[in-house]
């Protein structure tokens, strides 16, 4: 269906209160364009949006309250309270709407559902604002960035299927029911780190742009790390680390260790530039064996988060301090050949035989007495550092398999 314009005075006209009072019908608009600024205050009727335009400012603000019931001895006068009040009390629905401007719901309570089906928001601010009732997000996109300030979700909010092309931030909002993201789109960053969760957060199948999940380290000063938050959306690279903490944390209750494993892999990649920074800001010159050792934790396991680097990691360092260790003996010089080699089946199995021993952290040492070391012994101490570096390979491949417990 076109949609068609619509005045202001037709639209102010469905909130007359003298020819509304009464009415349980809902206010519904569909198939509508609106070219100028609305205002929508509390009204005591369903308030229903469906297939409309906006390409004004869009506010949610403050209205009179209405009385609806009269109790006994009250004078027909004050019918309409004298009070202004910021609660929605009727459900409020919007259905495969657009808004090109701003929309605004700052310092109000919904008390009614409040659903937003398959809509597009350009710039929409949500300070303040409760919902007591279910906050229904679903399919819809978010183009910008978008900031839960001081949000309460009482009742069960559900962001199935929603999309957010920007950063959308949870900042000290309440998660006070069911939390839902369903096949949510996240094409930058989300920080839910100071989010109050006392329900509970129910995820499936959620889509992420980890490439595009840009963090920013803030440093100390916590007017700057506020100042980045509230101003501009950006999400500080230890909120980051905490967002994924609560992800993971949130699939392993649920049983989903598949993606509670992308979770940790993804907490450890922003821990890691994290501790980089910190070590930067105590001492640029210094702890630079910190910096290795985060190196080789990532080499070994990716920050025990996945065994398969703990595998190769162990028969790489097998290869290499193996082929160390050979070469400074006498039977290995003894047997090499430059030019008109002939396939030894015999030296192929028992060079077999040296590196499945080598794998063997307990070895006996006699092993390497049979090989004749040279050049003093040199062989001794590659046989050493193997053991070790073998040894912490099983270890960081163990560590990485205690994920799926």
């Amino acid at each position: 269906m076109a949609r068609t314009l619509i005045t202001q005075a037709e639209f102010d006209a469905q909130f007359n209160l003298a020819e509304g009072f009464g009415n349980s019908h809902p206010i519904r608009f569909n198939s509508k364009i609106f070219d100028f600024y609305v205002e929508i205050s509390p009204g005591h009727r369903e308030l229903i949006f469906y297939d409309c335009l906006f390409t004004e400012k869009v506010l949610f603000t403050w209205g009179p309250e209405l009385v609806q019931v009269l109790e006994d001895n009250v004078e027909p006068a004050n019918i309409f309270g004298n009070n202004i009040t910021n609660i929605f009390k009727e459900t409020v629905f919007f259905n495969s709407c657009i808004f090109e401007d701003f929309i605004q719901f700052d310092n109000l309570i919904f008390n009614g559902k409040f659903r937003m089906h398959n809509c597009v928001l350009q710039n929409v601010s949500f300070r303040n604002t409760t919902f007591n009732d279910l906050a229904d997000f679903w399919a819809t996109t978010f183009t910008e960035k978008t900031i839960f300030y001081k949000t309460d979700f009482n009742k069960t909010s559900v962001f199935s299927m929603a999309t957010f092309n920007d950063n959308v931030l949870f900042t000290y909002a309440l998660f006070g029911s069911k939390a839902i993201f369903a096949r949510t789109k996240f094409k930058k960053g989300i920080d839910i780190s100071q989010t109050i969760i006392s329900g509970s957060l129910q995820l499936f199948d959620l889509h992420f742009n980890f490439k595009k999940y840009d963090a920013i380290y803030v440093g100390t000063d916590d007017k700057t790390y506020q100042n980045f938050i509230d101003r501009d959306a950006i999400i500080p690279l230890e909120n980051k680390v905490h967002t994924f903490q609560v992800l993971k944390k949130a699939f392993e209750d649920i049983g989903n260790y598949s993606d509670s494993i992308l979770m940790l892999r993804e907490e450890k990649r922003a821990l890691k530039k994290l501790v980089y920074h910190k070590l930067e800001d105590k001492n640029p010159d210094s702890n630079k064996g910190d910096k290795w050792i985060l190196i080789l934790n990532r080499i070994s396991n990716h920050y025990q988060s996945d065994f398969r680097n703990g595998i190769w990691f162990t028969l790489g360092v097998t290869v290499v301090f193996g082929l160390l260790t050979l070469v400074f003996t006498r039977a290995y010089l003894d047997n090499i050949c430059f030019s008109d080699c002939e396939f030894n089946p015999n030296r192929l199995l028992n060079g077999i035989k040296f590196f499945i021993n080598f794998l063997n952290p307990a070895r006996k040492l006699d092993y390497l007495d049979n090989l004749k070391p040279t050049f003093g012994g040199i062989s001794y101490i590659f046989d050493f550092l193997g053991r070790i570096a073998v040894g912490y390979g099983f270890y960081q491949t163990v560590q990485a398999f205690r994920k799926y417990k």
